[in-house]
């Protein structure tokens, strides 16, 4: 018998998770079966997305502490003691210590080349950058003005994500749905093509997307100008990929 392939393409739109995971993360990508191709090798082959939106179950503030001075150790000594201040503010605002970690750490001296080609030594500058993470998604504001009033003086912005097993339960509803227009699509290919769909060939889940909502840190800066952080947050949205092919029988 006359072998027969319909195959489509069809790319899944990265659907974005609005509360911005930092982008990104993939969850759970790899074969997931696998079988035998038909005996007459009449085949459908599709891909397909699919995607679950739920609201934010968690926070990550980013804020930083910097220094500036002439001399690395003294500038490295402020950074200390006004991270201690923060962290100490922090715990006693209820922020769990292994919640708040540093996400970058540098001391280095300016440096600026002279109308001669020679290099001018300035001052040294340090950044002690931190992601704090907030359970309580509705406190990110109070968070904020926690940080920045005891030590910290710079605001990244804020990003509205998703707890690690909240996500997976997310992701296995979007692999769901995923197969449901996969499945779908396939039919409408094998009936323009004059097939049957029999059953399953081959499942690989290609791809995930997770980004976390962010809040620019100029939207934060108004807030604070008012009187207080206040830090609106978006919904999430996980989205799966999967490539399926179906064995098929002439119609």
């Amino acid at each position: 018998m006359r072998q027969q392939t319909l195959l489509l393409a069809v790319l899944g739109t990265a659907l974005l998770v609005t509360a911005g995971v930092a982008g990104a993360l993939t969850l759970g990508s790899g074969a997931a079966a696998a079988g035998e191709a038909a005996p007459d090798g009449q085949s459908v082959t599709v891909s397909a997305d699919g995607s679950v939106e739920a609201e934010p179950d968690q926070a990550v503030v980013r804020v930083a502490v910097t220094a500036t001075g002439n001399d690395s150790s003294a500038v490295r000594d402020e950074m200390a003691a006004r991270v201690d201040e923060m962290q100490s503010a922090l715990e006693s605002y209820g922020v769990p210590a292994e919640n708040v970690r540093t996400a970058y750490f540098d001391i280095r001296q300016e440096r600026e080349r002279t109308p001669s080609g020679g290099v001018e030594r300035g001052q040294y500058v340090g950044t002690h950058a931190f992601e704090i993470t907030v359970e309580d998604t509705d406190a990110a504001g109070e968070v904020v003005d926690t940080a920045v009033n005891n030590g910290a003086d710079q605001v990244d912005g804020v990003s509205f994500t998703l707890s690690e097993e909240k996500r997976e339960a997310l992701y296995q509803d979007a692999l769901t749905n995923a197969m449901g227009n996969a499945e779908t699509r396939a039919e409408t290919l094998a009936d323009a093509g004059d097939l049957s769909l029999t059953e399953t060939h081959t499942i690989v889940s290609t791809n995930t997307n997770y980004r976390a909502y962010q809040v620019e840190t100029a939207a934060l800066g108004g807030a604070a100008a008012a009187g207080g952080t206040a830090v609106e947050s978006g919904p999430v949205t996980v989205t799966a990929d999967v490539r399926v092919t179906y064995n098929a029988t002439v119609a």
